[in-house]
């Protein structure tokens, strides 16, 4: 009779700390009664089930609020690349050129070397008439001298894109070798 109080205590004990901790409670009264010693130990060890979901509902609630940031970061990105895209188009239209095509060109001869100044072939000179992009503006024509002068002073950089007569496209004036080197020197 004392063994049957003790497992009806047990099991008890096992039901109620299993509702405590989001389990059965029934099956854990069954499994306290039947086992009560292993069932106290085992509901005792077991993690609780309430601090799991709690968990599981805060992790699903961050990776639902980080995929709504992701796919807003993503449209602001795509905004702004729209909005550069466009921006190029404008630069390329009021130089007109087309940058699109000289980057896909540049990437195909990457190895090989830009075209070399035009010369003046009477007297030996470099090209007498140079133009050159400020911003959306066309500056130009300008003496070879006066580009230098406008490159010490700062007028130009080296990244300004330049053209004379002779020349396929425009290119930066430090991505043209022999131009580059007779300006700096």
């Amino acid at each position: 009779m004392l063994q049957l109080i003790i497992m009806l205590v047990l099991g008890a004990i096992c039901a109620a700390i299993a509702s405590s901790r989001g389990r059965s409670p029934g099956g854990w009264f069954a499994l306290g009664f039947l086992f009560p010693v292993l069932g106290v130990i085992l509901i005792l060890v077991l993690p609780d089930l309430r601090v799991q979901q709690v968990k599981e509902r805060r992790l699903r609630s961050e990776n639902r609020r980080l995929r709504e940031r992701v796919r807003k970061n993503r449209q602001v990105a795509d905004q702004r690349y729209s909005e550069h895209q466009s921006r190029l188009a404008v630069h390329d239209a009021a130089l007109g050129v087309d940058t699109a095509q000289r980057v896909l060109l540049q990437e195909r001869t990457a190895t090989s070397r830009p075209p070399t100044l035009p010369v003046d072939r009477t007297t030996g000179v470099r090209a007498a008439e140079w133009y050159y992009a400020v911003g959306q503006e066309r500056e130009g024509p300008v003496s070879y001298e006066s580009l230098r002068g406008d490159l010490r002073s700062g007028v130009v950089s080296p990244q300004t894109l330049v053209w004379t007569d002779g020349m396929k496209d425009w290119v930066r004036m430090d991505q043209h070798q022999e131009l580059w080197e007779s300006l700096r020197g």
